[in-house]
């Protein structure tokens, strides 16, 4: 039972040896951030100085990769969904028929 306190304790001055309110960053997130970079430039140096022709997939590779997660940067969907006439269940007889009976007439 000691041990097992005394190792909680151990480990909650760990913890609290921390800056407060700090979160510890990962150095690779780190590491990935700063070294992240566009290819863009690159491939359409490529592909324009390249006097053969580029497969249409492999376009298409380099766009999806460079398309961002805005909405302006998604492509445009043309397609609206039809709404259907709306109609009612009921007749005219049965409106009626309610008429009747809940007002009395």
């Amino acid at each position: 039972m000691k041990r097992t306190r005394k190792a909680k304790a151990t480990q909650a001055q760990k913890l609290r040896n921390s800056a407060k309110g700090k979160v510890p960053k990962s150095a690779l997130a780190e590491f990935r951030k700063k070294e992240r970079r566009g290819y863009l430039g690159v491939n359409l140096r490529f592909m324009t100085s390249a006097r053969s022709t580029v497969d249409e997939s492999v376009t298409r590779q380099i766009m999806r990769q460079n398309r961002g997660r805005k909405a302006c940067d998604r492509p445009v969907t043309k397609t609206k969904k039809k709404k259907k006439a709306e109609g009612t269940v009921f007749t005219e007889e049965d409106f009626q028929k309610f008429q009747r009976e809940y007002f009395g007439s």
